[in-house]
């Protein structure tokens, strides 16, 4: 699913991460944990592509469709409804994007909000919900659970456990790690400034 060969990244000076290898299997749930400060966030942007890397290389599998949901999420259009933006970006039918916002309590009257009327938990259910689709087989998330309602905590904890690729996350929540099964952690050590996995 993914390989990262030799990468490295530094800031003003400061390496951030440097010769980090690592190897994605397919079906694979990865954890990366460690202090805040140590690099995790940017690790994945620079996987994504969002910032270069000074060194290494990324390799995405050939028939790899990744998904990504960051820690702030931005909507281009908070103006829009729930339903408006199912279907704007989406290309859903009306009954499919209602049934896919019931799955994550979006019900009734509620798909008529404007998205800018969420809560910052509404808003990281309502674009999990966008993301969870069938042709995403490569799910990367950046503490997924941080400032969520139980409620937020609950549907994303099931969603996540309930699909079937391969995930790479962020978190500090011990309970949603353990419950959402994940096979493998991997530790980010700040030594000197200096990230190695």
């Amino acid at each position: 699913v993914l390989s990262v060969k030799g990468l490295g990244k530094s800031f003003d000076g400061r390496t951030l991460f440097e010769d980090v290898e690592l190897d994605v299997a397919g079906g694979e749930r990865i954890a990366l944990l460690g202090d805040n400060g140590t690099g995790k966030s940017t690790f994945l942007k620079v996987l994504l592509g969002e910032l270069a890397p000074d060194c290494g290389k990324i390799k995405f599998g050939p028939t790899v469709k990744w998904a990504y949901l960051p820690q702030i999420i931005h909507f281009d259009h908070p103006e829009r409804t729930l339903l408006d933006t199912m279907l704007y970006e989406k290309g859903c039918s009306v009954q499919m994007a209602r049934d896919r916002l019931g799955a994550y309590l979006f019900e009734g009257e509620d798909v008529f909000k404007p998205v800018s009327a969420l809560s910052g938990g509404e808003q990281s259910r309502l674009r999990l919900c966008m993301l969870m689709d069938d042709e995403i087989n490569f799910l990367i998330l950046d503490e997924p659970t941080n400032n969520l309602d139980i409620q937020s905590v609950e549907i994303i904890t099931a969603a996540i456990k309930s699909y079937r690729g391969t995930v790479l996350l962020i978190s500090h929540d011990h309970y949603f790690v353990k419950e959402i099964k994940i096979n493998r952690s991997i530790k980010l050590f700040d030594t000197g400034s200096v990230i190695k996995i």
